[in-house]
């Protein structure tokens, strides 16, 4: 394995380094901030490929509204009207996402200034979100390991609470699979082992309510070419401009495949956790800048957040002395 380390530069008072790592097949690049992540290359493209979407400029990871490739937490996804119940009580948090809380609110680990060191096989990032920060109880002691055996990129995720509290993180990467962003992600074909859906309001909150999928346009459990069903999904769909939909993951060794067609180049998604948020980069709007001057465009990646499910906070609950664990692996191959 190789290490390397560059210091991009001192931006808001954060001495922002970019760590890599590099093996015989894979080499992953990210930031100390936010843990984002600014490449994923395979060696059978001389590394020269980028999987993920990466900012032209490191300013741009200090605004970052599309949460590109960093870990979320300490909460993800929406938690409507950012109200939830812990031991009987009524814990109000911020609202960051119109009538939602948002990843965590406004400060969360998009931003945070992670403390990293190398490990066997990887890098650990630590950081520590504090007491009442967005209105969430405890402070959050947060551990999460980027790991690289062969092809296969692992995820692995660890907090501690000195309070009651929630927790619910994931990696929030944008693929394309084409390289470089040559094209947007409708030459992709996707499969997702997931029976059902959850069901979003106008102000994507969710209802709760699940979703059968089969017979409808969610339906991803056979390889499915992206390109149909995205322009097909948005006039049916118009709260989400395309899918921004949480999976009940039905099969979570073989929760993804996602496969450019022309490139051949596979993504594969393993994961302990039960369900997914399938994003399709609905709002990577003209005005956001990506490598070598790549102006932003609607579908250009595509996410798989993989984490608790949102609304069953029961299952995100985190009690002193205890140890919230998760991982996911994402697999390359070509």
């Amino acid at each position: 394995m190789e290490y390397k380390t560059v210091e991009k530069g001192i931006f808001n008072g954060i001495n922002v380094v970019e760590y890599s790592m590099k093996n015989e097949e894979l080499e992953v690049r990210f930031l100390n901030l936010g843990g984002a992540i600014t490449k994923i290359a395979l060696a059978s493209d001389d590394y020269s490929e980028n999987l993920v979407l990466a900012y032209e400029n490191i300013e741009s990871y200090f605004d970052n509204g599309c949460y590109l490739n960093t870990i979320i937490g300490r909460t993800s996804n929406r938690i409507k009207n950012g109200i939830f119940e812990l031991n009987g009580q009524t814990i109000n948090v911020d609202l960051n996402n119109g009538p939602n809380n948002l990843h965590g609110g406004a400060q969360c680990l998009t931003y945070a200034n992670f403390d990293v060191i190398e490990i066997p096989s990887g890098y650990a990032l630590t950081t520590t979100l504090p007491h009442q920060e967005n209105g969430f109880p405890g402070n959050l002691s947060v551990k999460v390991c980027y790991l690289l055996d062969k092809n296969n990129f692992k995820v692995t995720y660890e907090a501690t609470t000195d309070q009651d509290t929630i927790v619910n993180l994931t990696q929030h990467a944008y693929f394309n699979l084409s390289g470089n962003l040559k094209e947007n992600i409708y030459n992709h074909e996707l499969q997702i082992k997931a029976d059902y859906v959850a069901e979003v309001d106008e102000n994507l909150s969710f209802t709760t309510q699940l979703v059968p999928v089969k017979g409808t346009l969610f339906d991803f459990n056979q390889p499915t070419i992206v390109n149909h069903k995205s322009k097909e999904v948005l006039p049916l769909f118009e709260h989400t401009s395309g899918y921004d939909h949480l999976y009940l993951l039905s099969d979570i060794d073989h929760a993804v495949v996602f496969k450019h067609l022309d490139s051949n180049r596979t993504l594969k998604v393993s994961t302990t956790s039960p369900s997914m948020q399938f994003y399709a980069g609905n709002f990577l709007t003209p005005d956001l800048t990506f490598e070598n001057g790549r102006m932003g465009e609607n579908h250009l990646g595509a996410c798989f957040e993989t984490h608790l499910v949102p609304f069953d906070f029961e299952s995100q609950v985190l009690k002193p002395g205890e140890i919230y664990t998760q991982e996911t692996t994402f697999t390359f191959t070509k």
